[in-house]
């Protein structure tokens, strides 16, 4: 029925051109010529945060269930099926809720009380106006015109006061509501109330509505003026109206219409990924987040550095009346694994401690890591019949102790002074007890790296809280540390981890604080203190990915202060996935030229996150295609990037990972089998 007249509004729209979102000139112009503004208020004036009218009833079921506990689970088709037998028997042309809960069957009059009053509070919280007819409405009111609301709806004039109010019309004369009258549009008899109340001002009366016929044809009949505007305009581009694939229907379609209705037309790239895309997944972890922390009974919470930054942000506007203790932690994967190389008893051990790094494994890449001087590095391997680009797999066992030894004469010194800082920096910021460790996640390197610092001490437990976890090893390499993910687990949701595996950096950029990496610790008056590396992101990109989690923050501020929602802010992971999926599993070509010029930090190396080269290049350079699809976190975007097509490239990734086990030289050595 709404498709059909969704094409009936097209066809006016072609016909006549009157329609919001052709020329805002027209809607001024038709405002300006009139004297009585009339607006419907439904879909135009306000937007219910709920995807079709009847999921109130839904909502009114759940709260229902949480005052009494008792399980109204039919009580959605009951509502229904009321309101139709009301309609059908009653002599006016319009009912109101006395009528729909007089023919509500199998309820109780004690408990049709209770439920008419949830209806009444639920229709107030759903309700938010409509950001563009808000201003329409405002720029009515500026021109100083007469306004009134004329409205088909059962609810009582003291709710749709009670609404209009919250939603901030208040400069309106009348209300016209059918539940009053007896009366509707669709017939065109409250028309002929509002023309004879009006009659000193015929032919300057302007009705402005969503509804085809009781909206625009009927008023226009009756020799009213007319706008008819799209109330289901759709702002949203990694959101779909319909998701059949999660489960549950009502959330979803409570999250779709509220990010719909609190996001512009003309917003841009940063508003869209940070609302509806960053914004719901920082809701899904914190919510989360909280649970453990209380079920675990956590101590203290530290947000790792870079990407804890965001989350604590997220985490502290959730859950501003958390009062355990917390900290922002400056470390990196870096500043923890290098100082440990001074206790490494040969140069497999320096592997085993780097090679969470080692993602173009050469011995260049070592030097990097651990600052030392790159020419010096370069003669002394020089020396043994080495250089910088020797692959690490490739070393002869009689040359790795002689790899050994100038890694350790060059930096030694280093790693004991970097190993001492570290651990005087973790006690200076009260790292022991039970602590929580909040990051992004993955393999949980950093994780086992503090592990190493705070030693087997029985008086601290860390426990890492993550968005996902996955193992690189064999499952007995893990079983002394306790991690937890969010969106997968090792045992759970591997469609979730390989969607993010072959995102990984753009899933990691979303979060990532602008600040550079943790380089390094020194000590300035008798303190430690983090040494940045410098930041990645400059200029244009960096502001970029500011105003995305400015957006994303600001999106959680609304739902946290939204009247349903803020009473249960838990969301499924599956719905959530929905608009990560859209945004960078099955990307539009848009969504790839946004990160054109992005580049990120890999094995000391920046690094840009689309290919260098295109097509035609590749195609006579295979080995260097291999080489960049290799190092590359984002194989999804690369691919996309490099051949343009709209193709499935997850589902191709994900068979040839799953099915035919591909793995470099490096990893087929060093890894054990995950």
């Amino acid at each position: 029925m709404r498709q059909k007249a969704y094409q009936i509004k097209k066809m006016i729209k072609y016909a006549f051109g009157k329609i919001i979102g052709a020329e805002s000139s027209q809607i001024e112009h038709a405002i300006e010529c009139a004297e009585i503004i009339s607006f419907d208020m439904f879909d135009t004036l306000i937007k219910r945060n709920v995807k079709v009218p009847e999921d109130i009833h839904g909502l009114v079921c759940k709260e229902y269930f949480r005052q009494t506990k008792i399980n109204l689970c039919e009580y959605r088709k009951l509502r229904i099926n009321a309101e139709n037998v009301a309609r059908k028997n009653s002599q006016k042309e319009e009912i109101n809720l006395d009528a729909i809960f007089h023919y509500l069957q199998g309820i109780s009059k004690d408990e049709k009380i209770r439920l008419r009053k949830i209806e009444e509070e639920t229709e107030i919280q759903a309700c938010c106006p409509d950001l563009q007819m808000k201003e329409v409405y405002d720029y009515a009111v500026n021109a100083g015109k007469r306004i009134i609301i004329t409205s088909d709806m059962y609810l009582e004039e003291s709710v749709i006061k009670a609404i209009l109010h919250k939603c901030g019309y208040n400069n309106f004369e009348k209300l016209y509501l059918s539940s009053s009258y007896g009366l509707c549009k669709a017939t065109g008899s409250i028309y002929e109330v509002i023309k004879k109340d009006y009659a000193a001002f015929e032919g300057r009366i302007l009705h402005i509505g969503d509804h085809v016929k009781s909206d625009y044809i009927v008023p226009k009949r009756m020799g009213l003026e007319a706008l008819l505007i799209d109330g289901q305009k759709n702002f949203l581009r990694y959101w779909k109206r319909n998701n059949k694939s999660v489960n549950d229907q009502l959330m979803y379609g409570r999250m779709y219409t509220f990010l719909n209705n609190h996001i512009g037309s003309d917003d841009n790239d940063a508003v869209h990924i940070g609302y509806e895309v960053l914004g719901p997944m920082l809701l899904g972890y914190c919510t989360w987040l909280n649970g453990k922390i209380k079920s675990d009974n956590i101590e203290r919470i530290f947000f790792l550095s870079r990407e804890g930054k965001i989350i604590q942000e997220a985490f502290n506007i959730l859950y501003p009346q958390n009062k355990i203790p917390q900290t922002y932690l400056y470390v990196s994967r870096q500043a923890l694994l290098v100082p440990l190389l001074a206790d490494a008893d040969d140069f497999d051990e320096i592997i085993k401690i780097l090679k969470v790094f080692l993602h173009v494994p050469v011995l260049k890449t070592i030097g990097v890591l651990c600052g030392l001087d790159q020419k010096k590095f370069d003669e002394e391997l020089t020396d043994i019949g080495l250089n910088e680009e020797t692959k690490i797999y490739e070393i002869a066992d009689n040359n790795k102790a002689a790899v050994y030894h100038i890694i350790q004469k060059m930096g030694g010194s280093i790693f004991k002074q970097q190993k001492e800082y570290v651990s005087r920096y973790l006690n200076e910021n009260n790292f022991f007890g039970n602590i929580a460790i909040a990051d992004i996640g993955w393999a949980g390197t950093m994780q086992m790296a503090l592990q190493e610092y705070v030693g087997e001490s029985a008086d601290t437990v860390l426990r890492g809280y993550y968005f996902g976890v996955k193992n690189m090893e064999m499952d007995d390499y893990y079983v002394c540390y306790h991690r937890n993910g969010y969106l997968f687990e090792v045992e759970g949701n591997k469609e979730y981890e390989l969607m993010v595996r072959f995102s990984t950096e753009v899933f990691e950029i979303l979060l990532l604080n602008r600040t550079g990496s943790v380089h390094r610790y020194s000590l300035e008056k008798n303190q430690i203190v983090p040494v940045l590396s410098e930041s990645e992101y400059h200029g244009n990109e960096g502001d970029f990915l500011e105003s995305i989690q400015s957006k994303a923050l600001i999106f959680l501020k609304m739902i946290k202060e939204d009247d349903i929602f803020k009473s249960n802010l838990k969301i499924p992971e599956d719905i959530l996935m929905v608009s990560y999926a859209n945004f960078a599993v099955y990307p539009e070509m848009n969504t790839i030229n946004i990160y054109g010029k992005f580049q990120f930090l890999n094995d000391g190396k920046i690094r840009n996150l689309l290919p260098d080269y295109g097509i035609l290049y590749y195609a006579f350079h295979l080995r260097k295609l291999k080489q960049d699809l290799n190092e590359c976190f984002c194989k999804i975007f690369f691919l996309r990037k490099l051949f343009k097509v709209n193709f499935p490239y997850f589902k191709l990734l994900k068979f040839l990972a799953t099915k035919c086990n591909i793995k470099t030289a490096f990893r087929k050595r060093y890894y054990k089998e995950e």
